[in-house]
């Protein structure tokens, strides 16, 4: 019989590829327009290099939680503090997308 933290890591991890994959698209090809807070007014190349950066930092963190749940198994503090994390860089993302930070264009 399969553990369920096998299980759980092993969806964890899929998930973090699955980010890894998006945030490599944003920032190192260029595709700011995947990001869905992405607003045309800012400049492509700083909405890719702030927003898939963050996207890269969130999907490693993902992957890291995942390797920690295959090796060692559940544990609640790990997953609040996953979460939290998660939530506060996809905020940080939203803003860069948006254009937060850039020098205007004048």
């Amino acid at each position: 019989m399969v553990d369920a933290n096998h299980v759980s890591g092993a969806v964890w991890l899929l998930c973090g590829l699955a980010i890894l994959f998006l945030g490599y698209l944003i920032a190192v090809r260029g595709r700011a327009d995947l990001h869905a807070n992405y607003d045309e007014s800012v400049d492509p190349a700083y909405a890719s290099r702030w927003a898939g950066g963050t996207a890269l930092v969130m999907g490693l963190l993902v992957v890291a939680y995942a390797i920690r749940e295959l090796l060692y198994g559940f544990h609640p503090y790990a997953l609040g503090g996953l979460l939290v994390a998660l939530l506060g860089l996809s905020y940080l993302s939203k803003l860069f997308a948006g254009g937060f930070g850039a020098r205007s264009r004048d």
